[in-house]
């Protein structure tokens, strides 16, 4: 009886292993996240900057800003972008969020997250918008280090991306360009 039940176990996941030999990660990773990564080298961009205007089937698309608000009060602000969906499957973003830093010294200047969870059709632009704030200290490094510059050069740093309940983490900075200074 033992001998059964341990062979009633240990065949199929024997056969399940012996199939996957050549390429183990398919037993664990979706078909459609490998397609993702293979697809756009990479699933995170090393920058941002950009218009926006790729489309090529597979690769991320840089977003373009819709608008912006900000209230210096408060010092939060909320940015909204159209993201277009180039793959051939529906994308669940439910999770964004990141801090921003100075390029130029490495100083944290707040942070950043996704208002909602957001629904990309495929083949489909979603406005997507994400908010955040700024330090008092962010403001003291604005007037110490940039005073008279209209912009500085941002990077997003420790960023979390939840995409479709898969969480992924980038530990390099991610340029997103030149931030005006309100």
């Amino acid at each position: 009886m033992l001998l059964i039940s341990i062979g009633t176990v240990a065949a199929p996941v024997g056969a399940v292993v012996v199939m996957y030999s050549d390429n183990l990660v398919a037993l664990v990773v979706p078909p459609e996240i490998t397609e993702i990564i293979e697809d756009s080298g990479g699933l995170i961009p090393n920058n941002l900057n950009g218009d926006g205007n790729s489309t090529s089937q597979g690769e991320f698309m840089t977003p373009v800003l819709v608008n912006s608000k900000f209230d210096r009060a408060s010092r939060t602000f909320s940015v909204t972008v159209n993201f277009t969906n180039t793959f051939n499957l529906n994308l669940t973003l439910n999770e964004f969020a990141a801090n921003a830093e100075c390029d130029e010294h490495h100083f944290r200047l707040g942070s950043i997250s996704l208002t909602e969870p957001v629904e990309i059709l495929a083949g489909q632009t979603t406005q997507i918008t994400v908010s955040g704030y700024w330090t008092q200290e962010a403001e003291l490094h604005f007037i110490t280090e940039h005073l008279g510059e209209t912009a500085i050069n941002v990077n997003l740093v420790d960023l979390t991306i939840n995409l479709n309940g898969i969480t992924v983490q980038q530990s390099d900075p991610i340029n997103i360009g030149n931030v005006p200074l309100i």
